[in-house]
């Protein structure tokens, strides 16, 4: 319930047609008993860089940072057409039971939590390949050297997609 209103905020902060944009990257669901497939930070490692680009009707920024001790720590900002921030995101690639999960935070532009102080989103993984990760409701697809596309899941019926190049 609390994903559904963080994403239903997502979708009135960035405006009505936040998640109206064609399906470039397919997002998979993790299905009830599935088992999460065997998976470490490095088989993710591909994703670490600074990567610009456009999604939910603004600019949009992820800093991936090189895998450490068994994780990858993300940052995320999302600004509007204007230049002001819409929101930020922390967020972390792990471990977990020899599979992978992103554990994600939001915070507002003056860096309020939109989660209570202990929780988080959480998306495990579905799939993976070589250049490809799907976690549940959440998916990274690194076309070539220099482009990423990003797809989430907003509700049951939403998606938002962000295409990036490489900054850096």
């Amino acid at each position: 319930m609390k994903v559904r209103y963080l994403l239903l905020c997502l979708m009135l902060i960035c405006g009505p047609d936040a998640g109206a944009s064609e399906e470039p990257v397919a997002v998979r669901s993790l299905e009830e008993g599935f088992a999460q497939p065997t998976a470490t930070i490095e088989d993710i490692a591909w994703l670490a860089g600074r990567w610009v680009g456009e999604g939910l009707g603004g600019t949009a920024e992820d800093v991936i940072a090189p895998a450490s001790g068994g994780q990858m720590m993300g940052m995320f900002r999302h600004s509007k057409a204007d230049g002001s921030v819409n929101f930020y995101e922390f967020y972390l690639f792990a471990e977990k039971d020899g599979s992978l999960t992103v554990r994600l935070k939001h915070f507002s532009p003056v860096l309020a939590g939109w989660e209570e102080k202990a929780e988080f989103v959480e998306f495990p993984l579905v799939a993976i390949e070589e250049r490809a990760a799907y976690f549940d409701g959440l998916t990274y697809v690194r076309d070539n050297a220099d482009r990423l596309t990003v797809g989430v899941r907003l509700d049951e019926s939403q998606f938002a997609y962000f295409h990036y190049r490489k900054a850096d």
